[in-house]
């Protein structure tokens, strides 16, 4: 990368390969905090859920850069399939030294259309969202959380550790990170949804699979319940578990991730 203003470009390849590498390390790290929240590690629980939504920021940037170029083969709307060409690295991405508030403001500012994306009532404000500059207090409290979760500090008298940290907010940011990174792999389905048939879909109902029980855990348990091979079979389910949006009507799954 280049720290210098000068544009870089990369493959529209290259770029799917990182956003993916992005969005893998992200479902990682919600999976390894909510691991450590489930062992009473709250405090590194809650450090790498803040870690978690930075590389969701990350991937954000990416995936406006590069969307336009991975839709183009895919010949939709009964356009003509075309190559892909290269990708503009987003400026915040060839900044090595860029502030780790700019991501999580990014990050909080995407998170803030988690209940307009499921409400179609609600829909525009998914699309007109506050401006960055509204989630800078939400973002260095973030930041603080972060810090307070991987290093001991000092208030006047009292030690601060992240070993002694408590469960307050830990478990509901845990659902609130899943919600957000499967937004966005949502957002990539819907994109490539009405390709063709033979059309080169890269589907990421993989990373969905892997974030789905800590965005819908409850959902997720029941529907694990219901189609246990120890239970009744006249109990069993064979479509997909139905996470719920916001207003209680049933949500996306993974098998409407699967463009096959």
């Amino acid at each position: 990368m280049s720290d210098n203003g000068t544009q870089e470009t990369v493959t529209a390849s290259f770029a799917r390969q990182w956003w993916r590498a992005l969005m893998t390390n992200a479902c990682a790290l919600v999976e390894d905090a909510d691991f450590l929240a489930a062992h009473g590690s709250m405090g590194r629980a809650q450090a790498l859920l803040v870690l978690a939504i930075e590389e969701l920021a990350k991937a954000r940037w990416l995936y406006e850069a590069a969307e336009y170029q991975w839709s183009r083969p895919l010949g939709l709307y009964g356009l003509e399939p075309q190559p892909a060409g290269n990708i503009v690295v987003p400026e915040q991405l060839r900044n090595r030294r860029l502030p780790h508030l700019t991501k999580l403001q990014t990050a909080e500012q995407y998170a803030s259309g988690l209940g307009s994306f499921w409400d179609a009532a609600r829909r525009i404000e998914y699309y007109q969202l506050p401006d960055l500059a509204a989630f800078e207090s939400a973002a260095r409290q973030r930041n603080l959380d972060k810090r307070a979760g991987f290093y001991v500090d000092r208030d006047d008298d009292v030690i601060l550790s992240p070993l002694e940290a408590g469960p307050e907010g830990v478990p509901d940011l845990v659902v609130l990170s899943a919600q957000t990174i499967e937004m966005h792999l949502i957002e990539d389905h819907t994109r490539q949804q009405d390709a063709p048939d033979d059309a080169p879909v890269d589907s990421s109902q993989d990373l969905h699979w892997a974030i789905l029980p800590l965005a819908h855990p409850d959902e997720f348990a029941c529907f694990v319940e219901r189609n246990s091979t120890d239970g009744p079979a006249s109990t069993r389910e064979t479509d997909d578990p139905q996470p719920r949006k916001p207003d209680g009507t049933t949500g996306t799954t993974p098998a409407e991730l699967d463009p096959a």
